[in-house]
């Protein structure tokens, strides 16, 4: 269960407005929809914003009217899915806005005047659904406040590589990179990594420390170490504040920056999340990962061999995937024996490069958004149906983690972090049977 950062971002900067905001995190603190309603009728807002994504459009829309019957509100649905698909999200639901990508400035300017004029929002006028031109990508990212974290509950979220508890920490936007199947960067954040200064950074860093206690971080960047020289400007702030922080961020699988590495090592960052995705070549190439299953194999070395718990993704189901090369992808995660792993199927999510080569090759095995998560029958080729896929996933799980070698790193991690492994067993189980 994760912290919803950019809600929480949105939350502050229309605070810092002067708006009177609350945020309800319905997991966090668990809400039925009676309860859900009954909430925002004694508040009586203005307005109510939905941090939505694919695979729950279809239910938060289906709740979004039950508050409209309910309560005289506008309703905003916000995040990836309405911003690859804002039209199509207005046309079909009651909604009276939807924000196109980065919603922090465009939020607080549609409940400041309305639509009209107002950059990165497709709303209703007379009736009709109008599209208005995009917003620019915000540059200077320490002009935001730091995220509303006082209307969270922060002592409930929770994820089994880190420390509870934890929280989520933005270095930056965007990302890079070029992979077809990544989705917030090519619908929401953009294609270029803009960073905070590594000042404000640790400004955050300092407050969270004094005022809440986490006992760990995870730079949510989509790839923290993308620009080198940022990764190390923040390492070195917070070894020169005299920080002593437990973190983790996500880093490119082929890093073999020994330098940058280490200085991460010494300003606390224990664990690195890195996107492997596929043990065949040919599947990477396709996907353009832009890296070498050779550079792969020394960079997951290279971080285990600086003391780094590395979580090693791979992604089943990208375009070229066989029986035989989901076979070499597990063999290629045995053979990099990271400390944890991650198996799924891609998710091919509307407007990324991946649903759009599928769609046109008929490999979607469905179109109903609630199917779009990862472990559910998505996709299918010729030769390898939706459902081996689903079953490859299991397989992989028990190949890698039921196996003798890996006893050693296991009884290490209970030794180490016991609820942590518990909860991954829990999850691995009900994954692998």
């Amino acid at each position: 269960m994760h912290p919803p950062l950019l809600l929480s971002y949105a939350a502050a900067f229309l605070r810092s407005r002067g708006h009177e905001v609350r945020l309800l995190d319905a997991q966090a603190d668990p809400h039925t929809v009676p309860q859900f309603l009954a909430a925002v009728k004694e508040w009586s807002p203005d307005f109510v914003v939905f941090d939505t994504s694919t695979p729950s459009f279809s239910n938060d829309a289906r709740v979004a009217a039950e508050l409209k019957r309910a309560v005289p509100c506008r309703i905003v649905f916000v995040g990836p899915h309405v911003s690859a698909l804002p039209v199509e999200s207005m046309r079909t639901e009651p909604l009276d806005a939807v924000v196109v990508g980065e919603y922090e400035l465009s939020l607080a300017e549609y409940v400041e005047k309305g639509g009209d004029g107002t950059l990165g929002i497709c709303y209703r006028k007379n009736g009709e659904v109008v599209l208005n031109p995009g917003r620019p990508y915000i540059e200077d990212l320490d002009s935001l406040p730091f995220p509303a974290r006082d209307l969270m509950h922060n002592e409930r979220y929770f994820d089994p590589l880190l420390i509870h508890p934890f929280t989520f920490v933005l270095g930056g936007r965007g990302c890079p990179y070029r992979c077809t199947f990544c989705n917030w960067p090519q619908v929401m954040t953009g294609r270029t990594y803009r960073v905070r200064s590594a000042r404000n950074i640790a400004d955050e860093l300092e407050m969270l420390d004094r005022t809440y206690g986490f006992k760990s971080y995870l730079f949510n960047d989509d790839t923290f170490t993308a620009n080198r020289k940022h990764a190390i400007s923040v390492a070195e702030e917070v070894i020169a504040r005299g920080l002593r922080l437990e973190w983790g961020c996500y880093s490119r699988a082929d890093n073999t920056d020994r330098e940058m590495l280490e200085k991460l090592r010494d300003a606390g960052c224990f664990l690195l999340k890195v996107g492997v995705e596929s043990g065949n070549q040919e599947i990477l190439d396709r996907s353009k990962k832009g890296y070498k299953l050779e550079r792969v194999t020394q960079g997951v070395k290279l971080m285990k061999e600086l003391g780094f718990n590395v979580h090693c993704t791979f992604a089943l189901g990208l375009p070229g995937e066989t029986r035989k090369t989901i076979e070499e992808t597990i063999a290629f995660a045995i053979k990099l024996a990271p400390t944890t792993v991650q198996f799924s199927t891609v998710v091919p999510f509307p407007k990324t490069e991946l649903y759009d080569y599928l769609k046109a090759n008929g490999c979607l095995a469905t179109e109903d958004w609630d199917q779009y998560m990862p472990v559910y029958p998505i996709i299918q080729y010729p030769d390898l149906s939706a459902q081996e896929l689903v079953g490859a996933v299991r397989r992989a799980y028990r190949k890698y983690y039921f196996r003798p070698a890996y006893v050693k790193v296991g009884l290490r991690e209970v030794w180490r972090r016991p609820a942590t492994v518990w909860a991954n067993f829990r999850k691995l189980v009900k994954l692998s049977f």
